[in-house]
């Protein structure tokens, strides 16, 4: 069954009318008829069962059947704090990303960035968030991860120092802190944690000492070097096993 996520504002007690690019989908992609139902979704962790009553030009409107809670959102709430990469392997992650259930995004500039300025990283926000929108609904999700705008390597830091639980960074020479040991001292009940991953190339040791500073611990993902895009998704997964959301 089709889902969409649409603003609160489209959904009454009763009914949902549906605008804009949602509207188009239905109408004009999907060709849906009256009498076809869909999940639509207002980001708050509600999703409700809607029939479809009526298709017009610029609008669709249907009747509510039933509301429940989506049950597609992990406990733990994970902040990739992603080095920004290539466009099509950063939006790979975006995409695989929001599959696994990370909280937000958040383009970090770092010392080995291609891009190397927040504006050109912000410039791809529109396409990113579409990315994510159409993951989340394709996979699920009860809200939408949020897309943060880019933040130079210490702006991150300090955020994820203040804002988080338990905050690491992956690098390819913490031999002495393997994911897995660091995880088997960590309490089942943590809430809330950030993921640092770097760009192509990695952290340097500098960016290393200043994370180290706002208690950002280095782990080490093992003896073979990862893509910094494959390094994201195998951290997260081992993070989400770890704390019950793939059971």
């Amino acid at each position: 069954m089709h889902r969409f996520f649409v603003s609160p504002k489209c959904i009454s007690k009763r009914t949902v009318n549906l605008v804009g690019s949602v509207a188009h989908q239905i109408k004009n992609v999907l060709r849906m008829k009256p009498g076809r139902k869909i999940i639509v979704l207002d980001n708050t962790g509600n999703e409700y069962l809607v029939n479809l009553q009526r298709i017009a030009k610029t609008v669709v409107v249907g009747q509510i059947i039933e509301t429940t809670v989506s049950q597609g959102e992990p406990m733990l709430r994970l902040s990739l704090y992603q080095g920004t990469l290539k466009a099509q392997r950063f939006e790979w992650v975006l995409q695989k990303g929001t599959e696994l259930g990370i909280s937000e995004f958040i383009p970090v500039i770092c010392q080995r960035s291609i891009l190397g300025d927040v504006e050109s990283v912000d410039e791809k926000h529109a396409r990113w968030e579409r990315i994510i929108r159409e993951a989340a609904e394709q996979c699920e999700r009860g809200n939408l991860p949020e897309l943060r705008p880019a933040m130079m390597f210490s702006q991150a830091c300090n955020r994820a120092g203040t804002e988080s639980e338990m905050s690491w960074l992956a690098w390819e020479y913490a031999e002495d802190t393997g994911l897995r040991s660091v995880l088997s001292t960590i309490e089942s009940t943590l809430q809330k944690a950030s993921l640092f991953i770097g760009s192509e190339g990695g952290f340097t040791l500098d960016e290393v000492r200043l994370a180290d500073r706002y208690n950002i611990s280095p782990i080490w993902l093992g003896k073979r070097i990862l893509r910094a895009e494959t390094a994201s998704i195998v951290a997260a997964s081992i993070l989400f096993y770890q704390f019950g959301e793939l059971e």
